[in-house]
């Protein structure tokens, strides 16, 4: 008889048929006990071990059925302490959830053995950057045992069954072009009225009508910045697949969810809780520090900070990188001043001149003048090129790895001509499946000893370790650009002593300029999301910030 004592199935196996066969899968669980004086074994109350006493001819006590439950999963091995809470925490919660643990955390990883643990998880559809799509399907694959159906191309077929299916933000929709002129004549004819109007979503197809046709249990959305737009196609198509999926669970992932603004922030937390966080215009004029302007409103502020925090804190897992890997090295930028000859100067100082003069003889509108900002970058580059080559050799020589970020393609092609013996790298022209490659290469082969990536393509999903110094020869657009790109190494598997990201900028130059921009940028992110306000880098277009620095350098405006 199996008598259940209110914490085990307790059976006597005197003189019992199966009773080996009942041990080996005893020893197979981590809590059981084994009496050896009475010769009793105690197996957890579970369904499944009730299910196999009774294939074994157990007589089974009646009254302890009520007290059956599921056997308990198990995380699995590999996962950090921080890694295992975030999982947990996501499982332990029943509604929809942002991940928003800074770059280098693993939340991938930690998404992934969520979707293996949580029960119905499947089917699960994953919308990512098209750069992250192999690198979801390595790490669902590792972590819960199955492939992916990974989707490439705008053209819609039918898909095979699967549990997951990966696809990337820019080809989950199309629009409906009828209902977009609908829209723009909508517009166009209460402007002409004088009457007001609300923005609306045109209708997607393509692949987001196949998906919200299926049954999905739960979505993921991969480095949700990429839909803080309000009118993008891509925004619109994953909005509306989460409008019409609203009984899926959502699981929002990013380190920076939204860009500089606040405003950015709303697509995301709409799908987190429409009702929390109320309509576009409610959230706007509440937390976007509204401005009128004879234009009309303007939101580019954050107001009620604390606030829009503690209704953050509800949905949001967020850890301190250096809190959770106190083992990680401290991270030092470093502004290194390239000397250059006079002819090499010359290049530069020709057309500083010439755009220092348009300037003041108003021969350029504004927006003119932020255009010529990345001719100026270019020259800057062309002056410092030579000694760039000299400071990279030198420190592969001596340092030895080193991960390089440029912006140009025409940068890359004269890095590989310089180093390509010793060089891997990675551009927008790279192939998925191929950057993969080029980074194990890096990481695994002790004579490749230079990653040379182009700064907008690799500034995401990429794991540089093996290095522990990083290298900017050219400036990016944005400043995030410049701190994802510096994460690529500032991560998980680090084992250097310590961790620097070098600048090589050309002196009384727009690079001096940029330098200064991404080191006094005040973002609204932090307070946020950390409930403090500190200097980090943001995600806007730092053009005419540049431009601003460059006039007061030159004394064509007064300092603020």
């Amino acid at each position: 008889m199996v008598i259940f004592d209110g914490k085990y199935l307790c059976v006597s196996l005197t003189k019992s048929k199966n009773y080996k066969k009942l041990l080996k899968v005893a020893r197979e669980q981590e809590d059981f006990e084994y009496i050896p004086s009475v010769n009793v074994l105690c197996l957890l109350p579970t369904k499944n071990n009730a299910k196999l006493l009774k294939e074994l001819g157990y007589p089974f006590d009646s009254t302890a059925l009520p007290f059956l439950r599921e056997k308990k999963k198990e995380l699995p091995d590999g996962l950090m302490p921080f890694q295992k809470e975030g999982v947990l925490e996501m499982l332990k919660r029943d509604y929809n959830t942002l991940l928003a643990d800074p770059m280098g955390l693993g939340k991938t990883v930690q998404v992934a053995v969520y979707l293996k643990m949580r029960k119905n998880a499947y089917p699960a559809l994953v919308v990512c950057p098209a750069s992250l799509k192999e690198n979801w399907y390595r790490e669902i694959k590792k972590w819960c045992g199955v492939d992916s159906v990974v989707i490439s191309g705008t053209k819609v077929e039918k898909l095979e069954e699967a549990k997951v299916y990966i696809i990337n933000y820019d080809i989950l929709g199309t629009e409906n072009k009828k209902e977009k002129e609908k829209e723009l004549e909508r517009r166009k004819r209460a402007k002409e009225n004088g009457e007001p109007f609300r923005k609306a979503f045109i209708p997607t197809y393509g692949w987001c009508k196949v998906f919200e046709e299926m049954e999905l249990n739960t979505i993921v959305g991969d480095e949700v910045q990429y839909i803080s737009g309000e009118e993008t196609i891509r925004a619109r198509a994953f909005l509306q697949l989460c409008k019409n999926k609203k009984h899926s669970t959502k699981i929002l992932v990013s380190g920076t969810p939204y860009e500089t603004r606040t405003a950015q922030f709303y697509n995301a937390l709409h799908i987190i809780d429409s009702k929390v966080f109320g309509s576009r215009y409610q959230f706007l004029m509440r937390y976007c520090d509204p401005i009128k302007t004879r234009f009309g409103w303007q939101f580019k502020g954050l107001s009620n900070a604390e606030e829009l925090r503690q209704l953050i804190s509800k949905y949001m897992i967020r850890r301190n990188k250096r809190d959770v890997l106190p083992q990680l090295p401290p991270k030092q930028r470093i502004i290194v001043y390239l000397s250059v000859t006079k002819s090499e100067r010359k290049i530069y100082d020709e057309e500083d001149r010439e755009f220092e003069l348009d300037i003041l003889q108003g021969n350029k509108k504004k927006s003119e003048q932020i255009g010529h900002i990345a001719t100026m970058k270019k020259k800057a580059f062309e002056a410092k090129e030579n000694a760039c080559l000299t400071w990279i050799k030198e420190f592969i020589e001596y340092e030895g790895k080193l991960v390089v970020f440029i912006f140009h393609h025409k940068t890359y092609d004269d890095l590989m001509n310089k180093f390509g013996k010793i060089a891997v790298g990675v551009t927008g022209k790279t192939p998925t499946k191929q950057r993969q490659l080029m980074v194990d290469k890096f990481q695994n082969d002790e004579k490749i000893k230079l990653f040379i990536g182009q700064i907008e393509a690799t500034g995401v999903g990429l794991t540089l370790t093996k290095s522990h110094a990083t290298c900017f020869i050219e400036f990016g657009k944005t400043p995030a650009q410049h701190l994802q790109a510096e994460d690529r190494v500032d991560r998980i598997g680090q084992e250097a002593d310590n961790i620097q990201a070098y600048y090589l900028v050309l002196p009384d130059s727009v690079d001096t300029d940029a330098m200064e921009v991404l080191n006094s940028h005040n973002s609204d992110i932090s307070e946020v999301m950390d409930g403090k306000k500190e200097i980090l880098f943001g995600s806007s277009d730092m053009s005419e910030s540049i431009l601003n620095k460059y006039k007061q350098r030159k004394k064509l405006i007064k300092s603020s």
